[in-house]
């Protein structure tokens, strides 16, 4: 089977497929990056975080194709953060919101690893500035200028 041929297992939602093959994949294949991220993609749907990772890792290893650096980069600091390694979560996703700053599920997964680091302010902001920045005109309900400011406080430095 080859990482097309997971991809549109994944895609048709055959998950515990998808599982099953880009695992035995990976394991015929350690070097091809492809089958190693289905197979980081596959555990970390089906719940399995440690296994998960250390396919990120390989495919960290081997070097992360351009078209698939998104998901990855999601789900590496996903995973991170879901085997208590907080911390790895915001370097990584920290790091990819700078590279590519537009990106918003960068930015929803980054305020949770910061929760998870004990950064609860700066959780909190950085999903207020996520909301804000992807709500369509108007969906704030003409809340959008106060819930701006309050996002602005927050981002302040805390007085000691």
């Amino acid at each position: 089977m080859t990482a097309d041929e997971l991809r549109a297992l994944w895609d048709a939602g055959k998950h515990d497929d998808h599982l099953r093959e880009a695992k035995a994949l990976a394991l015929r294949e350690p070097e091809n990056v492809h089958a190693q991220l289905e197979a980081a993609f596959g555990h970390d749907r089906a719940g399995l975080e440690r296994e998960a990772l250390r396919y990120y890792e390989r495919v960290s290893e081997l070097g992360v194709p351009a078209d698939r650096r998104r998901p990855f980069l999601v789900g590496y600091g996903s995973t991170l953060r879901n085997v208590g390694r907080a911390d790895d979560a915001v370097a990584v996703l920290a790091q990819a919101i700078d590279d590519d700053p537009t990106y918003a599920p960068f930015t929803a997964f980054l305020a949770l690893a910061l929760a998870d680091a004990g950064h609860l302010k700066a959780a909190l902001a950085t999903m207020l500035g996520c909301a804000l920045d992807v709500a369509p005109p108007g969906a704030f309900d003409g809340y959008g200028r106060a819930l701006g400011e309050y996002h602005r406080r927050l981002l302040e430095p805390t007085p000691s």
